[in-house]
């Protein structure tokens, strides 16, 4: 080999080196600019499928159309791909979200799918707000946006104590039964004096008083209200802390007369239904995973009725013989399969309470407008039923792991939850 080919050879091999070495060097930058290339694309088509497929329900800037959520949150952009991928593949039962995958009988591919999800977490609301109008789809608007209801509701504001007023009789009326006398919610609906609906907009309330929420006992009350009763309700909800409604005292009842014993009374009424440790059946809930209730409530609901459970007249169960009952129920039944926590036990409840659950449904779980919705209600939510929710999550709502949150870790967070019902 002669020198001026070894010259060659090592200027080959320099060469290659710095080249593998740019290359090396550039490799991230490269990637990155793929990825974006890539997103740019399926964003692009996102776009055109969001319009034909979402806009409808979901508003073109993602902003929730009547009762149905906006997709313009955190949580959503911050959310694992392959969650939103099966909620979108697999629709969510009980609501009016379809199933829109290809092996759930609907019309889009995986691909597809994860195109209008890159929308969703990637994209910009305004430009495809821009597209869906500009395309020729024209989703439905709110009735929030009626300028009607907006000079209605500008004159309410100007008159805060007659408003307040009729909209404490309004709720008295028709919301009560459902959602608790002060708002504090019941098992068949949600807390309504919380930060969580205070800080929603009037043109959010007034889309779900007008049409109601999907897979909820909500009903629609667009045509029952006039502009200015539903004005009236919507401040009430934003100003509950200038309009409290006071709850009716327990009343005193003369159980001095009452032979027979709570327990007996219990096993004949109640049993039945929600089995003799109040473990719950086939058509009542359970009783014994839930803090004891107020004892008005109680009265409440046994002398109404609600869904399967039917109302008990005075002439089957007096008042005095409801007491006796009510009396043993709330020392022997509700909470008798929940721990009984330490002081110290209580403090680490908080701070796992703080570190898991505050961001999304607030310190005291009052709820945040954005996120969460309030977990302290009346009654109590079922301690199976916050593990449930916990574990599967829901439509908006990833499910937590025990690998995140314990079973030990999620069963002090629950009793946590209950004592905050307790001593509110």
């Amino acid at each position: 080999m002669t020198r001026s080919m070894k010259w060659l050879g090592l200027l080959a091999t320099v060469g290659i080196l710095v080249l593998l070495a740019f290359n090396i060097w550039r490799e991230p930058t490269r990637r990155t600019e793929a990825q974006a290339a890539y997103r740019a694309t399926a964003i692009a088509e996102g776009t055109t499928l969001y319009a034909l497929y979402c806009a409808e329900c979901h508003g073109a800037a993602g902003e929730g159309l009547n009762n149905y959520p906006s997709l313009d949150q955190a949580f959503l952009r911050q959310q694992d791909v392959e969650v939103l991928y099966k909620l979108v593949s697999r629709g969510h039962q009980g609501t009016d979200m379809a199933a829109f995958g290809l092996q759930e009988g609907g019309l889009l591919n995986r691909a597809q799918i994860e195109s209008i999800i890159a929308v969703i977490q990637h994209g910009s609301w305004a430009e495809t707000s821009q597209y869906v109008f500009a395309a020729g789809f024209q989703p439905a608007a709110s009735v929030g946006d009626s300028t009607d209801f907006q000079a209605v509701y500008a004159a309410a504001n100007n008159d805060p104590n007659t408003t307040l007023s009729t909209g404490r009789t309004l709720f008295a009326s028709v919301c009560v039964e459902c959602h608790g006398a002060n708002g504090e919610g019941t098992a068949d609906a949600p807390m309504l004096n919380s930060v969580y609906v205070q800080s929603m907009s009037a043109d959010q309330l007034l889309s779900i008083i007008n049409f109601g929420v999907s897979g909820t006992k909500m009903d629609t009350f667009r045509e029952r209200f006039s502009l200015e009763e539903k004005a009236a309700l919507i401040y009430l909800l934003q100003h509950w802390n200038g309009a409290t409604v006071v709850v009716a005292p327990t009343p005193t009842i003369d159980t001095s007369g009452v032979t027979v014993s709570g327990q007996v009374l219990f096993e004949k009424w109640c049993a039945p239904c929600h089995g003799v440790r109040g473990e719950g059946g086939s058509i009542a809930p359970q009783l014994n995973d839930v803090p004891p209730l107020p004892t008005e409530f109680i009265m409440t609901r046994v002398r109404t009725g609600k869904n399967a459970m039917p109302p008990f007249p005075l002439t089957d169960l007096p008042d005095p013989e409801l007491m006796v009952l009510i009396e043993y129920a709330q020392s022997n039944i509700f909470g008798s399969s929940l721990p009984v926590l330490t002081e110290a036990e209580l403090a680490n409840a908080a701070t796992l309470y703080q570190q898991q659950c505050a961001e999304c449904h607030g310190m005291q779980a009052e709820g945040t407008a954005e996120q969460g919705p309030p977990l302290i209600k009346t009654p109590p939510l079922h301690a199976n039923y916050i593990v449930y929710f916990t574990r599967f999550g829901s439509a908006n709502t990833p499910g937590i792991p025990a690998s995140t949150v314990s079973d030990a870790d999620l069963q002090l967070i629950v009793a946590y939850l209950h004592s905050l019902g307790i001593h509110k």
